[in-house]
């Protein structure tokens, strides 16, 4: 019993840091009226947050786990409008076929020395 109680305050925790950073981010894009996605803006705060070593990530572990978890089932919804928009996406594949080759590569050839930078400062 004093187990499953541990398990649901560090879950609590981690799910209340998680959801922080997530309503702070909303707040900003509803305030300053920026064109980036809430969730998108939550979790770079959260990686800064975990960067910097204000939030440990034992702390946010158990509620990341099952999220991460059944991630899988997040993804439903955005096949469903796949399905829905499928002659919006016929008309328009060669723009989507270099969107989804060109900005993967250039977030990745940009961040990665920068997390190289940040993970071997020492």
């Amino acid at each position: 019993m004093m187990q499953r109680l541990q398990f649901i305050i560090k879950f609590s925790f981690g799910f209340a840091i998680i959801l922080g950073c997530l309503l702070g981010a909303k707040w900003i894009v509803m305030l300053s009226e920026i064109k980036l996605p809430a969730a998108l803006l939550g979790m770079g705060f959260l990686v800064i947050l975990l960067f910097l070593g204000v939030v440990k990530p034992e702390w946010i572990a158990p509620a990341a786990n099952p999220i991460l978890k059944y991630m899988a089932l997040f993804f439903i919804p955005a096949g469903v409008g796949v399905v829905e928009h499928i002659d919006l996406f016929q008309s328009q594949w060669v723009m989507l076929a270099l969107l989804l080759t060109i900005v993967p590569t250039l977030i990745l050839t940009s961040l990665s020395p920068i997390v190289n930078r940040i993970k071997f400062r020492d």
